[in-house]
């Protein structure tokens, strides 16, 4: 981003973080070709595959992660490469094992996090030693190369962590002891069941740092969905662990297994994160919006989950419907008004609530006015407005072109209840 940087320096402040702000959008962009390629391979299918790209585009929390300025976007993609990369080797790509473990490597530089995938990298390589057309010894030296790449494109990095405070990672809040065995013991004191809700919450959708949030029976309508998703994947689970035809099946054992190692090792990092805070400061919460650094992983497994039974594929109409309405819903009745002023916490804590009628008090103009405040100077009224109406547009079209083709088009595969 240096180079960029050079060019805008004589910028005001807000103008060169609204550009770095769209260029991070524009890179997370590139995510949806990447899980359009990474759902074909597992599900052979171009509707499914273009599902799991509406799915990813509906997601109104993805918007708001991915426009601020940090790196957590560049880990989005390589994390996307990575699943693409795996599925890529289980499915007979002996050429992508090597490239798997490069990216890995750079999404260890990338973010911390990206520890994550080094247990199903190692999954991987063990899965393509077992069942590669190639010598023992050759598939061997393969995967061992495979490791080495990540371990010598990112190893400095950890060392140099090692050797300036003691440790290959540092975790905000850590405790001032360090990390031990015993730490682990507090795992029984944690509220795991508060700290599901924290994390779906701010996965669904949270108001950025001001951590605003939606009425309580919003993010239920997506944990039921959640709920039906898991039960749709141990359906999978089951079905192949009982068939010996995988032309048969909705995804394949292996395809299945990559992406749980993947998502579910981030859960686990997710986990420890958990531990970490209720240990510093007896909370138990995280970040739910950490989970779209996996949203490839995330998306074609839900996919999955719902269209393992034979009405998944209304279910998952449903649900884009459902995000449109709530980036539009949360967008007019959470954001604007609590950023131009017109709604504010309560001393509770609670959010107040908005009334269309409020907007008289202040006019459309100073209502803009108050949207324009820290922006760039080119963020006038028409560009605003502007922007305000594609908003509408495209959301709304997203919702209604995806469901007019996922019920037009027939699915190939049958692996289906």
């Amino acid at each position: 981003m240096s180079p960029i940087y050079s060019v805008i320096q004589k910028m005001s402040l807000p103008s060169r973080v609204f550009i770095f702000r769209l260029l991070n959008v524009l890179l997370a962009s590139s995510v949806l070709p990447i899980a359009f390629l990474a759902a074909k391979r597992v599900f052979s299918d171009d509707q499914m595959a273009i599902g799991v790209c509406a799915l990813i585009t509906a997601m109104p929390e993805l918007y708001i992660d991915v426009s601020r300025v940090g790196n957590q976007v560049l880990a989005m993609v390589f994390f996307g490469l990575f699943t693409l990369q795996c599925l890529s080797v289980v499915g007979g790509g002996a050429r992508c094992l090597i490239l798997a473990g490069a990216v890995l490597g750079l999404l260890l530089l990338t973010k911390a996090y990206g520890l994550a995938g080094i247990p199903a990298l190692v999954v991987v390589a063990i899965h393509f030693v077992r069942n590669s057309s190639l010598n023992k010894l050759r598939s061997v030296l393969a995967s061992l190369a495979s490791l080495a790449v990540g371990a010598l494109i990112a190893g400095w990095w950890f060392l140099r962590n090692f050797k300036l405070a003691g440790a290959i990672i540092w975790v905000g809040g850590t405790p001032s002891g360090g990390i031990s065995v015993e730490t682990f013991t507090s795992i029984k004191n944690v509220s795991w069941v508060s700290a599901f809700h924290s994390l779906f919450g701010s996965h669904i959708w949270i108001g950025n740092w001001s951590f605003l949030g939606v009425r309580s029976w919003m993010y239920e309508v997506f944990q039921y969905v959640t709920v039906l998703i898991a039960a749709g994947i141990l359906l999978l689970i089951i079905r192949g662990f009982g068939s010996n035809s995988p032309d048969s099946l909705l995804i394949r054992r292996s395809y299945l297994l990559v992406l749980l190692m993947i998502y579910g090792g981030f859960l686990g990092s997710i986990a420890y994160h958990v531990l970490v805070n209720f240990i510093s400061s007896k909370i138990s919460a995280s970040s739910g919006w950490y989970l779209y650094a996996v949203v490839v992983p995330e998306a074609i497994l839900a996919i999955a989950g719902l269209f393992a039974f034979r009405w998944g594929k209304s279910i998952l109409i449903g649900v884009i419907a459902c995000f449109a309405l709530l980036e539009i819903y949360a967008t007019h009745w959470i954001l604007i008004p609590y950023y131009t002023g017109l709604i504010a916490h309560r001393p509770d804590g609670g959010l107040q609530a908005f009334y269309l009628s409020q907007v008289k008090t202040i006019g459309i103009l100073e209502l803009l006015a108050r949207l324009e405040i820290n922006r760039p100077s080119f963020l006038t009224n028409v560009t605003l407005i502007g922007s305000w109406s594609l908003f509408i547009t495209t959301t709304l079209a997203l919702a209604f072109v995806s469901g007019k083709y996922l019920l037009k088009q027939p699915l190939k595969n049958s692996g289906r209840s």
